[in-house]
């Protein structure tokens, strides 16, 4: 018998895959600036092309932590209007907030791999090292695509819950 509270299958496999990833262009990250720091300060000598890679990987990581922020539903939220909505619509609220995020990073998703193709067409680089920034739209796209199948299944697991617990919200304060 399979644990209620045990993530299924293929949300333990993204979380490695993801946090893993993330995890690594971290350390790269962290790094990086440290030997840079350590170079420029101490031998007045910085990594040239520090500051490029660093946006890279940054950019990189960003994409790598949406499906994660996404699957744990960490997004950053306003409850600006909370207090104003009956708790009888915060079913359909939460549904309309899910499509258009939904919609929202699908777009985006579309928008990414056509940049990517784009990119790789026109052979992009960066200006001083001169690596190439097609591989970073491609991760980006990949990571929004998951991202726009989570929102999917949060939607259907919401479509089917019968109700809204009351832990799901933050209590008006």
């Amino acid at each position: 018998m399979i644990n209620p509270t045990t993530p299924p299958l293929w949300e333990r496999w993204l979380k490695g895959l993801f946090g893993g990833f993330a995890a690594v262009l971290l350390f790269a990250m962290m790094s990086l600036t440290f030997i840079d720091v350590i170079l420029r300060y101490w031998f007045n000598a910085p990594i040239p092309g520090g500051f490029e890679v660093t946006e890279l990987l940054l950019a990189s990581l960003i994409f790598c932590g949406l499906p994660l922020v996404t699957m744990e539903n960490e997004h950053v939220s306003v409850d600006l209007f909370d207090k104003f909505i009956p708790g009888s619509w915060r079913r359909w609220q939460d549904l309309v907030i899910l499509i258009a995020c939904n919609v929202c990073v699908g777009v985006l998703a579309w928008r990414m791999w056509l940049k990517a193709r784009e990119s790789q067409g026109y052979g992009d680089i960066t200006s001083v090292l001169e690596l190439p920034l097609a591989p970073v739209f491609p991760l980006a796209s990949f990571a929004l695509a998951i991202t726009v199948l989570i929102f999917l299944i949060l939607l259907l697991r919401r479509v089917k819950s019968d109700r809204i617990s009351p832990s799901e919200h933050i209590p008006n304060a």
